[in-house]
């Protein structure tokens, strides 16, 4: 601080004073009601959360996180509210004392972009302040062009001269505002003669200078004749591009030069044009960098100590601006802490009652002026003056005095050219390398707002900062006149104050200690803008939404709980009316924020938000968007009559349209709702929600307007309704990809919505086993077991005889059991393996009882029993003996198996074997059937003397001229038999392979079936399909581990899951075509049939053997109306949901122990065509007559119905998966984008639908019992089936429909090779053999590899892997995914050496099919 003269500074009195707003402890006491209220709404959300299974419950734990949010963001913004301090400078006492000795101020003015930023209205800013009332030879101003135009440099010159006329003239008439085009709107009409006729003169001047530079622009050249006459256009004779150019630095109008004076012949301030170096390759860091390069520019030039920074459209309004300025950094006592003076913001084109909410009334009254009390206003980039020091780094001590009374550091004796040369090097690209520009010099990088940052690090370094809103706005620009504008502006600022508070910068951390609490929280009232977005948007959509389904939110009318909410509600906003009124604004302004709030909150803020989340995960770059300051008249018409301007296409107006028109649909349909209600219960609960829409509705007036009244340009565009706005047009590359793309993604879209069904309504049950006992155990019903086979070679007899073992052994009264065998083969093996188990079971039975055996599959349970008998010696003997006779069987039937047939001595044994005497092949036999244990006969016991159950072979008739309906015919086939022999009330059916691991399943299903209040209308009872030989990480996802965890207990919940053919308890009386009639029951109980028990078992065989020929089923109902239903793959789906349509129910029972597990595909070709056969079936079910889409529909609910399809559309995925395999990586190849680029707001739903989704699908995985590898195989296996399976099946399927093929069962081999197995139990993938669907999988895999390959080379070439990032990140994503999916193919391709690798005729094909699908798209297309 200069020292004074004649006695010390105490005595003087200071340049400013400091008052605190009235009413403060008003105010606190005020704000501590709503407070007290706000902790009530808290408390009432808290303790009133709907219990589990209630509706509404995550909305209301929703709205509980909206509501803190928004009481704590409340608290926050009361931080600068309690210390609100205004200031007043006293200019006088300023002049008086330092007039003589007022420092060199050095003025910044900024501009980027020649059209956005006309030079007419940069140069209006630039004269605005060379006129300043204050000494002509202490202000330099330097116009920042980042544009690097030649225009603008013309339009600067052009101004130099016409200030020759225009400073004096300001000083003469005390002319304000001192920008000439601000100044002629509003003085246009001149009554004094002799100022009059001046005033015509400078105007025209003004007229003529304006014309000459807007003609140049206009034109896009500069006459001949003005280039010649300075030097300085000679820089643009090379070659200058925007982002391209070399230093230029051109020092207009010297201040040191005596012959530099305006027409009064006073000395002109020093005016410099500058436009930094600019290369492609180098950050330029935006605004920022353009400061720094000004700060280091005018040391050289001017070195004034203090600095004003202003944007190019914002003109200085106050003559005195500067010397209210330096009352501040002048004054003796508190001038030396002072780092910068920030003046607010304020616009020169706002309506009456500013639409747009630009001028900020209240923030800048209020906040701003309680953060400038704690002594931290922000420094927000324009109209803010800068003690030079500070912003070069230094730190506040309490010594410092300050130094702005030295001399100028002009250097007299250097020319203008040395200063110009010398200033170039200082703006060059690699200047600042290695240096602390832009980290503690300068402005701060990194960050849109730096002027947020670097404000908040200057105070960190111990400065104040003084926060001065005059009555006469010292600086007015233009604010944004559309929407679309204004939204972009926020959504800029709220981006960058969010990446501050995620930065080191954030006030809590970096601030700690060095600045004011208050300051801390007032600073986060702006960094928090972008996550403000959320709980508003969840407020103006859950709440609607509840009110649609009639869920209330909000407490009672009749509640004293609805008492806090209307006090918050009604006290805030009436004091934010006050507020916005004390401070300037009026009621229609204040409305028009509200709106404005809103609308920022859901799209300039929400998308902020995304943008910073993208940039913390290095998926983006920081972007500076300037704002338009250029509209056309008829938009310019419609801002001045304030109607809203949507005319653009634009995802923010999507998110808004969307959001009023679904507070439109809530309250029409609330309204409705609450009217119609007779006894006015909707009223009490639902008004609180009623009257939110009917809020948001109103401040969505002009969005309705916009929407479908209005027919000017202004209103919202088609697209914004509809959104196709992005397709290509006619003859752009890519249309036709696009186009499929958009095909495929609605039915990814369409697929997904189907599949949120099965996941809305889960229902988990629990059986009561111990009650079904003490109520029924007398009663329980006969249960007839199916176990089918067909092919002894697929399905060798011992594993089919461990099944029936494992059923036989049931822990079920054995006289209620009956186990049927078919044996679609014929096979006397297999019979003669039936015989074999009937024997060993007299000691399996009794074994399995006595030890309580879980499995009671022998070959399972022996795997499993080593390790437990250790310590019980007894069992041990006894499993010593069991495994004895269970090895002689075994030996005996794979002896007969290598034999190839029975050998006579045994055939003699067992008179059943003369029924093969007749056979001719499996396809040509009679009807074979034998009682091999006849469970009437009291002879036929176990070795304890217990009854044994029965046990039925039966291989059905077969004959060539017949169709057999595969496995559909055998089950009918079994129905019928085991109707004469057995008839048990319950039947459950098994593959031959799918053996029973728990021995106690019976009862859980009958725990179902006999329920009292539900079992009557329960048909059947489905356990999910397990698998005992899954490896670790289920390599081919056979376990199909979320459908059994998550779809089918989805499914559950709308009654009822699929029927898959084995694992299922039925009722007879539903597969034999009964329908469910509500309020008949059917009984349950056992009874004996005194018929059949008088029935000999010849008698009974003779009878049974009719009902099971091919000839029985002609003209009757089996295989349409009764029984499983013929003509598909599927026949188990398609007759469960017939049964479902008869009005029956059906359960889904997953219990803890698998109650059925059988053995899985061990290669991926036998993976790959199971689901062929699986989705071909169920393709044909969605084309049948039994389509869930119309022969369920009104008989079944629609979340059945959407879960059936599910299923039914398995086949229909393969064409979207194909497209979206192929044509991105095709488009990549060829540099086409076909995704949003990263700089895009459209990216954000396509991150974070890809995000979400496959974050959830992992999850689901990981809870439904899977691995994290596990979870990667399984969307392997997924692709391999859409591209291949699902592919076949939906061919064939077409195929089928048109007549021109037949339906086909193919069974599932359960044998492997050794070989085989070991890879399996690797997890080594088996493509040994040589398919179709191979050749499809390694095409596809070498299609992606290719190109990823290709665009990655052209890159490194080309323009390098920057530009491809930002122009196609999600086409690379998706063939990187691709190809690390498909990393096994690769290997079986060229890296594998074993029998399971790809065959090399295939490795051949698919790569000449790829190389030659690459190289036609890439140059033929």
């Amino acid at each position: 601080m200069g020292k004074q003269e004649g006695g010390g500074e105490e005595s003087l009195p200071p340049l400013f004073e400091s008052r605190r707003a009235r009413f403060i402890g008003l105010y606190r006491v005020f704000a501590s009601t709503i407070l007290v209220g706000v902790c009530l709404i808290w408390v009432y959300r808290v303790t009133n959360i709907p219990r589990a299974g209630e509706a509404g419950r995550w909305a209301w734990i929703g709205t509980l996180m909206a509501e803190f949010w928004f009481g704590l963001y409340w608290i926050i913004t009361q931080s600068p509210r309690w210390n609100v301090t205004y200031r007043q400078p006293f200019k006088d006492r300023l002049s008086h004392r330092y007039e003589d000795k007022l420092p060199g101020v050095d003025i910044f003015i900024c501009t980027a972009d020649p059209k956005m930023e006309p030079p007419t209205l940069v140069i209006n800013t630039v004269l605005s302040v060379l006129s300043y009332n204050y000494p002509t030879e202490k202000p330099s101003v330097y116009l920042s062009d980042d544009g690097g135009s030649e225009f603008t440099f013309y339009a600067l010159l052009e101004a130099s001269r016409f200030a020759k006329y225009w400073i004096p003239f300001c000083k003469k008439f005390n002319v304000e505002p001192r920008s000439p085009e601000a100044y002629f709107a509003l003085h246009s009409d001149v009554h004094d003669i002799k100022y009059g006729q001046e005033w015509l003169e400078i105007k025209k001047l003004y007229e003529e200078m304006k014309n000459r530079i807007e003609s140049a622009v206009a034109t896009a050249e500069i006459p001949v004749e003005i280039k010649k006459q300075h030097k300085g256009f000679s820089e643009w004779n090379l070659k200058v591009a925007k982002n391209d150019h070399q230093s230029i630095v051109q020092i207009i109008t010297d201040g040191r030069d005596i012959n530099a004076v305006d027409n009064d012949g006073c000395q002109l301030p020093t005016m410099v044009y500058m436009s930094r170096e600019k290369k492609p390759q180098q950050p330029h860091n935006f605004k920022a960098g353009a400061l720094n390069a000004l700060l280091r520019v005018s040391s050289e030039i001017s070195n004034a100590p203090f600095i004003l920074l202003l944007d190019c459209d914002m003109y200085a309004n106050n003559a005195d601006s500067i010397r209210e300025a330096l009352c501040f950094f002048l004054d003796e006592k508190y001038g030396p802490e002072i780092a910068y003076v920030q003046h607010p913001q304020g616009y020169n084109n706002l309506t009456k009652d500013d639409i747009y909410g630009n001028e900020c009334f209240v923030i800048n009254a209020v906040e701003l002026a309680g953060l400038g009390g704690y002594g931290a206003a922000l420094f927000c980039g324009t109209g803010c003056f800068h003690r030079r020091e500070c912003l070069f780094g230094r730190k506040y001590s309490k010594d410092y005095r300050g130094h702005w009374n030295i001399e100028s550091q002009k250097t007299i004796d250097r020319s203008i050219k040395e200063l110009e040369e010398s200033a170039k090097a200082l703006i060059s690209c690699s200047y600042e390398k290695g240096t602390q520009w832009g980290k503690e010099m300068g402005l701060i990088y990194g960050c849109p707002v730096e002027d947020i940052a670097t404000g908040l690090a200057v105070q960190c370094r111990g400065w104040k900062s003084i926060y001065y809103n005059p009555e006469r706005k010292d600086f007015l620009g233009v604010a944004p006149n559309t929407l679309d504008t204004a939204l972009i502006q926020h959504k800029r600022w709220s981006e960058g104050l969010f990446q501050i508070f995620f930065s080191k910068y954030c006030p809590f951390i970096y601030g700690h200690g060095k600045i004011h609490l208050g300051a801390q929280m007032a600073y986060c009232i702006y960094l928090l803008w972008a996550p403000f977005s959320f709980p508003t948007l969840y407020y103006v959509t859950i709440p609607p939404l509840c009110l649609l389904h009639g869920i209330p939110l909000f407490p009672k009318v009749s509640s004293l709980w609805f008492l806090a909410f209307a006090y918050v509600f009604i006290a805030k906003n009436v004091y934010s009316i006050v507020e916005a009124l004390r401070s300037g604004s009026t009621l229609k302004a204040w409305w028009y924020l509200q709106r404005m709030w809103l609308i920022r909150r859901i799209t300039s803020y929400f998308f902020a938000f995304f943008d910073t989340i993208k940039r913390q995960l290095g998926l983006s770059e920081t972007e500076f968007a300037l704002t338009d300051k250029v509209i056309t008249d008829d938009v310019s018409k419609r801002y001045e009559q304030e109607i809203m301007e949507f005319g653009s296409a634009s995802i923010m107006y999507t998110v808004l349209a969307t959001s009023a028109l679904l507070n439109f649909l809530s309250l029409v349909w609330g309204t409705k709702r609450v009217v119609m209600d007779r006894h006015s219960k909707s009223l009490d609960q639902l008004i609180s929600q009623v009257i939110l829409s009917g809020i948001l509705v109103l401040i969505n007036l002009p969005v309705y307007q916009a929407l479908f009244i209005r027919s000017d340009k202004g209103h919202i565009p088609s697209s914004v309704m509809f959104k196709v706005s992005h397709i290509p047009k006619a003859g752009e590359d890519g249309r036709f990809g696009w186009i499929g793309l958009l095909g495929a993604e609605l039915w990814f879209g369409f697929y997904w919505i189907l599949t949120q069904a099965s996941r809305w309504s889960p229902v988990y049950r629990h059986t009561f086993k111990d009650r079904l006992s003490q109520r029924y155990e007398n009663e329980l019903p006969g249960v007839d077991v199916f176990v089918c086979t067909a092919d002894p070679t697929i399905e060798p007899p011992m594993m089919v005889i461990n099944t029936v073992l494992s059923v036989v052994a049931y822990d079920y009264p054995p006289e209620k059991l009956s186990v049927y065998l078919s044996d679609d083969g014929g096979s006397e093996i297999t019979y003669f393996a039936l015989l074999e188990a009937a024997k060993f079971a007299k000691h399996w039975i009794p074994y399995c009882k006595k030890y309580n055996v879980e499995p009671r599959s022998p070959a399972a349970y022996f795997v499993s029993s080593d390790d437990a008998l250790d310590a019980d010696h007894n069992q041990a003997a006894d499993l010593a003996g069991i495994k004895k006779l269970y090895k002689d069987i075994e030996n005996e039937v794979e002896d007969a198996v290598k034999l190839g047939r029975i050998s006579e001595e045994v055939r003699s044994k067992h008179k059943g074997f003369s029924q093969w005497d007749t056979y001719s092949s499996r396809r040509d036999h009679d009807t074979i059937l034998q009682i091999v244990i006849d469970g009437r006969d009291l002879n036929a016991t176990d070795v304890e003397g217990c009854v044994l159950p029965t046990l039925v072979y039966l291989a059905r008739e077969k004959r060539p001229q017949y169709h057999h309906n595969f496995k559909a015919g055998a089950m009918n086939a079994l129905i019928r038999v085991s109707s004469n022999i057995s008839n048990g009330q319950v039947l459950l059916n098994v593959d031959c392979d799918m053996y029973s691991n728990n021995s106690k399943a019976v009862r859980d299903a009958l725990c179902f079936l006999m329920d009292e209040a539900e079992g009557n209308e329960i048909a059947y009872v489905q356990f999910p399909q397990n698998f005992e030989n899954d490896t670790k990480n289920e390599l081919y996802s056979n376990s199909l581990r979320v459908i059994s965890e998550v779809e089918f207990h989805g499914l559950d919940g709308y009654g009822g899951p699929l029927y898959i053919g084995s694992g299922c308890f039925h009722r007879r009386d539903t597969l034999c075509g009964r329908k469910f009639i509500k309020g008949c029951k059917s009984e349950m109980k056992w009874e004996i049939s005194r018929k059949r028990e008088e029935t000999g078992i010849h008698e009974l065989e003779e009878n049974s053997r009719s009902l099971a020929s091919c000839a029985f089923e002609e003209n009757t109902e089996w295989g349409k109306e009764m029984g499983l239903k013929y003509g598909c793959p599927v026949e188990d789906v398609i007759t469960g949901i017939s049964i479902q349509c008869r009005g029956w129910k059906s359960v889904y029972c997953n219990p803890t122990r698998k109650a059925f597990l059988g053995i899985a595909p061990t290669t991926l070709s036998q993976t790959l065509v199971q689901h062929k056969r699986w989705s071909e079936g169920d393709f044909q079910i969605l084309l049948s007559k039994y389509s869930p889409l119309w022969y369920a529909y009104g008989n079944i609910s629609l979340g059945l119905q959407l879960g059936y399809c599910c299923y039914c559309f398995w086949a229909s995925n393969s064409l979207a998966t194909l497209f979206y395999s192929i044509i991105p990586s095709l488009y990549l190849l060829r540099g086409v984008s076909l995704f949003p680029q990263v700089s895009s707001p459209w990216l954000i739903p396509f991150a974070y639908v890809i995000i979400a989704k496959y974050t959830w699908s992992f999850v689901e995985f990981l809870w439904s019992g899977g691995t994290i590898l596990g979870w990667w195989n399984d969307q392997r296996i997924w692709l391999y089936k859409r591209t291949t399976s699902y592919l076949f099946a939906f061919i064939d399927t077409i195929l089928n429909s048109l007549g021109y093929s037949d339906s086909a069962f193919v069974i599932t081999a359960k044998v492997s090779d050794e070989d085989v197995l070991h890879r399996y139990e690797k997890e080594v993938m088996e493509f040994g053999a040589s398919s179709p669907m191979f050749t499809i999988l390694a095409t596809l895999a070498l299609l992606n590899l290719f190109c990823f390959l290709g665009v990655v080379m052209e890159a490194i070439m080309g323009e390098g892997m920057t530009k491809l990032y930002e122009t196609m990140p999600l086409q690379i994503l998706l063939c990187g995914v691709l190809i690390l999916i498909n990393l096994p193919l690769y290997q079986a391709l060229y890296l594998r050496k074993d029998k399971g690798k790809m065959p090399s005729s295939i490795a051949f094909k698919s790569m000449a099919f790829s190389v030659f699908a690459c190289i036609c798209f890439k140059y033929l297309y």
